[in-house]
């Protein structure tokens, strides 16, 4: 957390409007009102590292629960009928 926080910090020290929040989302059901918020706004929302691996297996999970595979860069928070 120190080392994501002191990078975001460094790139936003280089746009004077520009705030870093380095709020700890993890922490008192902030992680809660983050995918609550997220699914609000519909932010992007991959569910798997990035390599081709992680995308199989997570869509292998995802079959076997009964939902659709990720279509890559086509699944947003809110999106799907069966919830995320």
């Amino acid at each position: 957390m120190e080392q994501i926080n002191g990078c975001g910090e460094r790139a936003a020290a280089h746009y004077p409007d520009l705030s870093y929040w380095t709020f700890n989302w993890r922490k008192g059901g902030g992680a809660a009102r983050m995918i609550d918020i997220s699914k609000r706004e519909q932010f992007y929302s991959q569910e798997y590292c990035g390599c081709v691996y992680s995308l199989r297996d997570t869509n292998a999970h995802r079959v076997s629960q009964g939902r659709d595979e990720i279509e890559i860069g086509k699944l947003y928070y809110g999106d799907e009928q069966a919830g995320i």
